[in-house]
This record gives C-alpha cells, sequence and structure tokens, in this order.
C-alpha cells in the first residue's frame, strides 16, 4: 500500500518514522505505530538500499567513473520496487492458498496415471502384445499427456512465482556479478582486460626493443673481438715473418761477408705503416646477422683503426728487440767464426755445434716469450668478450616493468581464421583424448553433427547414407 493512499497520521514527518509495506514503523520504538491486515515486515530495504549508497565511494575517490550517487539510488530503487511487487502479500497468500491444493491434486492425478499404468505394463509383461492391448495403450497415453498439462495448469501459478522470486535474487546477483559482461563489474572487468593487454603489450614492445638492442651490443661486441684476434694473428705471422728474416741473417754470418750482413741486420726496418698493412688485409669473420651491413663496415673501420698504432708499436718492440740481441751478439759471434775457421775439422764442428744449439735455444726462448704475450692477450680479450657477454645479460634481467602493472593471468586461446581450421582442431582432440571416449560419450559431443547425418538419411526427397563399416542404419519405430 502506497504512502499516499493511507490517512493521516500524527507520526507523518518524523524523521523516526518509516512508511514500510505494512504500515507505519517507528525506528525509535522499534514497533509499528499503524498495523495493516498482513503480519509485520521484518526489514526495511528502502533503508537497506540507502545505506548500501551511502556506504559507496563518491565520484571523488573513483577517478573516471561519470556516476552519481543519484543513479545508484535510483537503480537500488528500481530493485527494491520489484522486490514489493514480488513479495506483496497477495503473492504470498496465493502461495499459501494455491501450492496445498495444487501439489494434493497433481500428487492424486499422478498416482492415478501411474496406477493406470502399471496396470497396463502388467498386463503387457504377462499376456505379450495384441491388437486390443495396443488400443488401450494408446488411449492411455493420451489421456497421460492431458494428465500433464492439467498438472502443468494447476502448478503454474505457484511455479511461477517461486520462478519471479528466483528471477529477482539472480537480477541482483547477475548485476554485481563481473563475470556477467552487462553487470557494471563486468564492464569495469572488461576496461580492465583491456587496459592490461595494453599494459602487457607495451611491457612486451619494450622488452623485445631492449631484446633487440642487448642482441645488437652482444653482436657488436662478439664482431669487435673476433676482428680483433683475426687481425691480430695475421699481424703476429707478419711479425714473425720478419723476426725470420732477422734470424736468417744471423745465420748466414760468415767471416767473409761479416761486415755486409752486418750492415744488413743494422740497417733492418724496425717500423712499420700498420694502417697501410690494415688496409691490404681482409678478414675472414663472418659478418654478424644481428648488424647492418653498414654497422658491420663501419665496426671494422673502428677495430682497424684502434690496432693501428698498437700494431705499430708490436712491430717496432718485436724487431728492435731481435735486431738488438743479434747486434749484441755480433762481436762474439765474429770471434767464433775466426775460432772456428783457425781450429781443426773436428774442433770447428764442435764450436758450430755449440753455436746454433746455443742459437736454438736462445730462439726457443723467444718464441716461448712471444707465444705467452700472445696468450695472454686472448685470455684477456676472450675474458672481455665473456663480461660484454654477461654484462648483456644482467641488462635484459635488470630491464624491470616501470611504474604500475595489472596483475594479469596470460592464456593462450585459439582463433579460427578460417573454416578449415577445425579439421585440425578436432584432429588434434581425436588424437589426444577423442579416440579414447567410449561410443556413448563421443555420441553425447558429436549429437548436433548425428543429428544432422540423421535427418539427410531421413529425407523423403533424396536420402543420404553413409557407407563405412563402422556406421550402420537401424530402424526406429514410434507408434502414433
Amino acid at each position: 500500500m502506497a504512502s499516499k493512499d493511507r490517512d493521516p497520521h500524527p507520526c507523518d514527518g518524523c524523521p523516526k518514522m518509516r512508511i514500510c509495506i505494512n504500515g507505519r514503523r517507528c525506528q525509535e520504538l522499534g514497533v509499528y505505530t499503524q498495523h495493516s491486515q498482513y503480519p509485520p515486515c521484518t526489514i526495511n530495504t528502502n533503508e537497506i538500499a540507502v545505506n548500501a549508497v551511502d556506504d559507496m565511494p563518491t565520484i571523488g575517490e573513483i577517478p573516471g567513473v561519470n556516476a552519481r550517487k543519484n543513479d545508484a539510488l535510483i537503480m537500488t530503487n528500481d530493485n527494491n520496487n520489484m522486490a514489493v511487487t514480488i513479495f506483496r502479500p497477495q503473492n504470498v497468500q496465493q502461495i499459501v492458498a494455491l501450492g496445498p491444493s495444487a501439489f494434493e491434486q497433481n500428487t492424486l492425478s499422478h498416482d492415478r496415471c501411474l496406477y493406470a499404468g502399471q496396470q497396463l505394463l502388467d498386463r503387457i509383461r504377462r499376456d505379450g502384445m495384441n491388437d486390443e492391448i495396443d488400443r488401450e495403450v494408446a488411449v492411455f497415453i493420451e489421456k497421460a499427456k492431458a494428465t500433464v498439462n492439467k498438472m502443468n495448469g494447476k502448478r503454474s501459478p505457484v511455479t511461477k512465482l517461486f520462478d519471479e522470486i528466483r528471477t529477482v535474487f539472480t537480477t541482483l546477483e547477475a548485476e554485481v556479478d563481473p563475470k556477467k559482461s552487462a553487470s557494471i563489474p563486468g564492464q569495469l572487468q572488461h576496461y580492465r582486460d583491456k587496459y592490461a593487454a595494453k599494459k602487457r603489450a607495451e611491457a612486451e614492445a619494450k622488452r623485445m626493443e631492449e631484446a633487440r638492442r642487448q642482441a645488437a651490443a652482444l653482436a657488436r661486441t662478439r664482431y669487435t673481438n673476433e676482428l680483433e684476434e683475426d687481425y691480430k694473428a695475421q699481424f703476429n705471422a707478419y711479425v714473425i715473418q720478419h723476426i725470420n728474416a732477422l734470424v736468417a741473417l744471423d745465420a748466414s754470418l760468415a767471416l767473409d761477408n761479416f761486415n755486409e750482413v752486418s750492415a744488413k741486420i743494422k740497417a733492418y726496418p724496425a717500423t712499420v705503416d700498420a694502417s697501410a698493412w690494415l688496409a691490404s688485409v681482409r678478414s675472414g669473420v663472418r659478418l654478424p646477422c644481428e648488424l647492418a651491413p653498414e654497422e658491420s663496415r663501419l665496426v671494422d673501420d673502428g677495430v682497424r683503426k684502434s690496432l693501428a698504432v698498437r700494431f705499430a708499436e708490436q712491430y717496432q718492440f718485436e724487431i728492435e728487440a731481435n735486431r738488438d740481441d743479434i747486434l749484441d751478439r755480433l762481436p762474439s759471434k765474429q770471434k767464433e767464426l775466426r775460432r772456428i775457421a783457425d781450429a781443426g775439422a773436428e774442433e770447428a764442428a764442435r764450436i758450430k755445434a755449440e753455436i746454433e744449439a746455443r742459437e736454438r735455444a736462445e730462439a726457443q726462448r723467444k718464441e716461448q716469450e712471444r707465444m705467452a704475450r700472445e696468450a695472454a692477450d686472448k685470455a684477456q680479450a676472450e675474458l672481455e668478450a665473456k663480461k660484454a657477454e654477461m654484462d648483456g645479460l644482467f641488462g635484459m634481467a635488470r630491464l624491470q616493468k616501470t611504474g604500475y602493472q595489472p596483475k594479469t593471468a596470460v592464456r593462450k586461446r585459439i582463433v579460427a581464421l578460417a573454416p578449415e581450421a577445425f579439421l585440425q582442431i578436432v584432429g588434434f582432440w581425436w588424437s589426444h583424448e577423442g579416440q579414447n571416449l567410449s561410443v556413448e560419450e563421443l555420441g553425447k559431443i558429436f549429437k548436433k553433427m548425428v543429428t544432422f547425418c540423421d535427418k539427410a538419411a531421413n529425407d523423403k526427397d533424396n536420402p543420404v547414407f553413409l557407407e563405412d563399416a563402422n556406421i550402420a542404419y537401424q530402424d526406429e519405430v514410434k507408434a502414433k
């Protein structure tokens, strides 16, 4: 009963008074000041709705949501009006009045129908089917159908109210369920999902860009080290070639050419145009696929430029060291040559063997020192290369998410781009699960397809049958 239909009352206008379904209720005393003919209500839904809205965050507390508190009140009041309509006393009285009667009558119809049917079933099991019993059964089935319709008509007013009550509750739940796309929480979840996907795509793009940058940096460092090692190996061979030339001059010393060879040793150049030498050689290192050809060429030019000064210093150091060592030994070697010339054949052979053994030992010592320097340089280069690679790996690990990043659960989902895709999907499912299921289980899964094939087989104009050793057709006869 609406408040406008009620007679004036002294409590009207009091802030403690509420107009409830069953009359005026004093919130101060907790009693109804005006009773109606129905049982007192036990809850004031309007108060609950107002309090629920008051507990909602204000518009200032929800950035970006253009909602108003009045809108929430209107929505809540709509739900309350629907609840008041469903739970009005007339409906409750209808359930109380019709429910027991409908159940009693339907139970009686149910029992009578089953009793009559059981009598026919017993006769069939005892005597078998014949024309007379078949006609009686046909009449009974028609009466059973009519009984079902009659029972449905009696219970419908009651069950309809229960369905409406259920709908009221499920509607309330659906409107606040984030899993329902039409609900406000569902729409908010949709925006969250889109925003999370956007943030993830941005983070993935940053990660991929950083991965490309790190890969290019690693490739550049690796290419630089490999170029340096290649050019060093070629230059070391070039230096050894000139050292061997000095050793050959030293070995060719004799009394008759001593002055001439000594002059050649003293004049042997200890400098080299390293830039020109580097320009004349080619590297056998493969170009990295992570770098563009132009960038690879710039790296190569940079390596050549950085090695030019170092190679010039190395060449000067190696040649001067070997040349000065030979020059320092020239006086003693000239004396030994004279001793060999003055000595007999046997003594001369012994002295000459001593000189050659000493020179071989000295050459081996120098070669070992040179190889030790090369090994140290190579180890240092490998250490720097590994350090650069580890820096790149740790650089990837240090790539942290910047700013706010919502928590996400990412799952792969198939998107069929063409109808033929479902052949692949069914084939994959069949090989992993379908072939292990029973015929009954598969019949439930493929019910729609089986029904389509049944319809094709029952086409009156152009029936189509599947021919396969695993498929059989049987007649399904139904009496009408």
